[in-house]
């Protein structure tokens, strides 16, 4: 087959723009094919949640303003399109879709791109529900939330995604009363129970009223928006804010004709199918990105973009473990997490599942920071393994990183305090960690101990 492309990126998002630098820099011709903005709305929403999760009370809201705009003025530089296109990127700024004859090959409005391999990197968008009034009612989503003149007095954030928890939580913080609608009974259906009320309490203390499972029958606007619930009870406020879960942008994409098909939820596209190689149902196409789903919160690594390209330009042989990849939310403190939860660990690995817990309160470096709030919570098998992490605390974002490193090359908790370059905040809670399972492995009834208690019986006896 003769191909214009050793591989063509179908992009809208950073990893889309990184696979096509890591392609050039290893000598392949790559076209990235890329609607025209979609990458700078995908870089304000990241940078509007890290602002906002820092802000501190009462901060600014001009300042913050203008703080997101100074820091999407230097975000990625070595990701610009001027860069790429000087490493050698063919960069295409037109909507692209497949057609699959007479030949498979991307189309945009004026170009047809044939290559070997196809990578799938397209952006989300927020889900905007079907609820009677709210075409007719103003709103403000993530990405428009900054364009307000004005912070606003009173806000309700429709939505439990991520972004919903997150921007609930930096609103009560900055003054606004804010209430958060969800026809979802818990915040964090996929977590342990006891964490997600944790990460409920952490909004109530912010100021944020919850409404959860509840019904929307209605909204109306006059002055304020309302909404309307089935039960009859009404809220109004000044700002409506839409975050309820994000979709990929799939629609225009033509997968059905070379026979992909989305994952949906009630007529919403969810995600992409993806086996362990990240090929979707067709042979030459991979993805990487948010279109992938998984967590509900943020995945902050971007190790699936190197497995899904290598796949196309090389042999297709890299897997990339789905279950151990880091993702956060942007609370204050930050909660980020790894892996199996306790309940999912002690379903797959039983009583050989072992749940260590340690408060930040006890480290003495939360002490001075003044921040003791939040907790290190691990699943651990019996013989060390590392299988989960949930970790709500200052430098969360940090600790997960070096715990899926672990995981991925197999290091057990007791051999973790032994390496030399862990940063300050996880050499501080280590120790912790393994004086607890230590402990839970000594505790009286355990063969451990048994044995130990014998041995030095016989040796007080001799």
């Amino acid at each position: 087959m003769t191909a214009d492309y050793d591989g063509v990126i179908l992009g809208g998002t950073v990893q889309g723009r990184e696979a096509a630098a890591l392609a050039a820099r290893e000598g392949a011709r790559v076209a990235l094919v890329e609607p025209l903005g979609s990458v700078d709305r995908r870089i304000r929403r990241q940078i509007v949640l890290t602002a906002l999760a820092s802000a501190s009370p009462g901060a600014d809201w001009h300042r913050l303003q203008h703080q997101v705009r100074a820091l999407e003025a230097v975000a990625y530089p070595h990701l610009s399109l001027d860069r790429l296109a000087t490493s050698g990127v063919d960069v295409v700024l037109e909507p692209g879709q497949f057609s699959p004859r007479p030949q498979l090959a991307v189309t945009t409005l004026t170009r047809r791109l044939r290559s070997r391999g196809y990578l799938l990197a397209p952006g989300t968008d927020v889900t905007i529900p079907d609820i009677p009034g709210l075409a007719e009612a103003p709103y403000v989503t993530l990405d428009t939330l900054l364009d307000l003149e004005a912070l606003p007095e009173t806000a309700i954030v429709l939505g439990r995604s991520g972004a919903a928890i997150a921007l609930a939580q930096a609103l009560a913080r900055l003054g606004t009363h804010t209430t958060l609608v969800s026809r979802g009974s818990t915040l964090l259906p996929t977590e342990d129970a006891d964490l997600s009320a944790f990460i409920a309490v952490l909004l109530e203390a912010a100021g944020v009223t919850l409404r959860l499972e509840t019904q929307l029958d209605a909204i109306h606007h006059k002055n304020d928006v309302e909404l309307l619930f089935t039960d009859g009870s009404a809220i109004a406020a000044q700002t409506l804010l839409i975050a309820t879960s994000a979709h990929p942008l799939l629609n225009s994409l033509n997968l059905g004709s070379i026979g992909i098909r989305p994952r949906t939820t009630h007529g919403i596209t969810t995600a992409l199918p993806v086996d362990d190689r990240l090929a979707t149902a067709h042979s030459r196409v991979f993805a990487c990105g948010p279109a992938i789903g998984g967590h509900w919160a943020e995945t902050i690594d971007h190790q699936d973009v190197a497995i899904a390209l290598r796949n196309i330009l090389y042999l297709p042989w890299r897997k990339l473990p789905l279950r151990n990849r880091p993702a956060l939310l942007h609370t204050t403190p930050e909660y980020a997490r790894l892996g199996l939860t306790a309940t999912q660990a002690h379903r797959w690995y039983g009583s050989e599942a072992r749940v260590l817990q340690v408060p930040f309160g006890q480290l003495l470096k939360a002490h001075h920071g003044n921040d003791v709030t939040g907790f290190c919570r691990w699943v651990v098998r019996a013989n060390g393994q590392i299988v989960g992490a949930q970790i709500c605390g200052p430098g969360a974002s940090e600790l997960i990183h070096t715990l899926a490193l672990a995981i991925q090359q197999g290091i057990p908790l007791h051999q973790l305090e032994r390496l030399p370059t862990l940063p300050h905040s996880l050499a501080a809670i280590l120790p912790l960690m393994v004086s607890t399972w230590q402990q839970q492995r000594w505790q009286p009834g355990t063969w451990r101990r048994d044995w130990a208690e014998n041995w030095f019986n016989w040796r007080r006896s001799r």
